[in-house]
């Protein structure tokens, strides 16, 4: 049985496939899914730049209650997580995966370019090599 599974949710085209396929894993197996998002700020600014993260947070209020829908319409219950972090959203996760005692995180590869994920790093990549539990990779 898979107890507690944690899926991050950033609303890209691909969050509808990804929740689903989450849901489609709980049901056959057994558990509870907790949605995540994180709202990323940028990790450096030049000092005395105020940073006002009520819209994005909005924002990310409204992606949770998108995905929430989603699991609703797969018959899967699932509660949801709304964060606020500096720089990569993955480290947040494999924070929240820690503190909360996940034991899987279903996570959607987005295939961002290479060139993007050198310079900014993957969240799907943070997340996979740092996780405290096993991490399926839902791939386009």
């Amino acid at each position: 049985m898979v107890e507690k599974v944690l899926v991050p949710v950033d609303g890209s085209k691909v969050m509808d496939r990804n929740v689903r396929f989450a849901c489609n894993l709980i049901k056959t197996l057994g558990g509870t899914m907790t949605l995540i998002h994180v709202v990323s700020l940028p990790a450096s600014m030049e000092p005395g730049v105020p940073i006002d993260p009520t819209p994005l947070e909005q924002a990310g209020a409204r992606i949770l209650e998108a995905a929430q829908r989603i699991s609703e319409e797969e018959g899967c219950k699932a509660e949801g997580i709304l964060e606020t972090d500096f720089g990569n959203a993955g480290h947040r996760i494999v924070r929240v995966a820690q503190e909360k005692l996940f034991t899987l995180i279903v996570i959607g590869a987005r295939g961002k370019s290479k060139i993007v994920n050198l310079l900014l790093g993957s969240v799907c990549d943070v997340v996979a090599h740092n996780a405290p539990c096993p991490v399926m990779i839902v791939r386009p």
